[in-house]
């Protein structure tokens, strides 16, 4: 099959603008060109893969151990050192950000994880939160249907943007999308249907790669936060709020310590 056929040609998902009005980054490459808008800045896959591939070709159980692979062969070292870290957060610091936002922000009440793999951040939710998920791989939608299901919750296997256009209004306490909004082909199209599924006062708390962050620059081509052609937005502190209030949605947490030029991620909430 012609690879051109399955694909998405993308304006500018921040602003619109042609790609054509674009200068190319040396980040990418001739199959999957990244590209700086020339009117916003906003950096992003000109070309992206159809929601189909995404299902199954390009599904996250596969592209995850083919990157984690490469990247052991290129800089053993620097992975061990990582993987020892975040052992140590997780294990000895007992550090998660995730829940510490949930709990915080997120009463109780119907809680929507986009992008939920297999299930096993919604497994780990307090019984005060019936779990909910949309999920575009077929295999691990199946198994977080099995994992959600005993608790009266249900799993969508659809591409997030339309899954979520097919849930009520008005119907989260709390959006979850961790990791997963840099893979979304429409950003804008995903968070007005966010927007639109919350319940007044409900929170989104998004994850996202800081492509502003210090490390980006030093590292340039090795960072983590490129991944070809899973990553196809790439998101700076001040886009990113940018998106979130364009919806008409608050920003109650932003601060420094969410969006550090040292960490190569961020987090933010907003409400509706």
């Amino acid at each position: 099959m012609d690879v051109t056929q399955r694909l998405v040609s993308r304006s500018c998902p921040f602003c619109q603008n042609s790609a054509e009005d674009a200068q190319v980054l040396s980040y990418g490459s001739s199959e999957w060109p990244m590209i700086e808008c020339n009117k916003c800045r906003f950096v992003y896959l000109k070309r992206a893969p159809v929601y189909e591939r995404l299902s199954e070709e390009f599904a996250w159980e596969k592209t995850s151990e083919t990157e984690r692979q490469v990247r052991e062969e290129r800089e053993p070292v620097k992975q061990g050192l990582s993987r020892a870290f975040k052992h140590f957060r997780q294990k000895v610091l007992k550090r998660n950000k995730l829940p510490e936002l949930i709990e915080k922000y997120i009463p109780g009440g119907r809680v929507l994880d986009i992008g939920c793999a297999a299930g096993g951040l919604l497994a780990t939710l307090p019984t005060k939160y019936q779990p909910h998920g949309i999920e575009v791989s077929k295999a691990l939608a199946q198994a977080a249907s099995e994992v959600v299901e005993p608790r009266g919750g249900s799993i969508m296997h659809d591409n997030a943007l339309n899954g979520i256009q097919k849930l009520p209004e008005n119907h989260f306490a709390g959006v979850l999308m961790s990791a997963f909004l840099e893979h979304e082909v429409e950003p804008n199209g995903l968070l007005q249907g966010v927007a639109k599924v919350l319940q007044p006062g409900g929170v989104v708390i998004i994850k996202v790669p800081n492509y502003g962050s210090w490390n980006r620059k030093i590292r340039a081509e090795k960072w983590c936060g490129f991944r070809l052609p899973d990553h196809v937005n790439y998101f700076t502190p001040e886009n990113l709020e940018a998106l979130i209030v364009r919806q008409g949605m608050k920003v109650v947490q932003f601060g420094l310590a969410d969006r550090q030029p040292t960490s190569d991620n961020m987090w933010i909430v907003a409400a509706k």
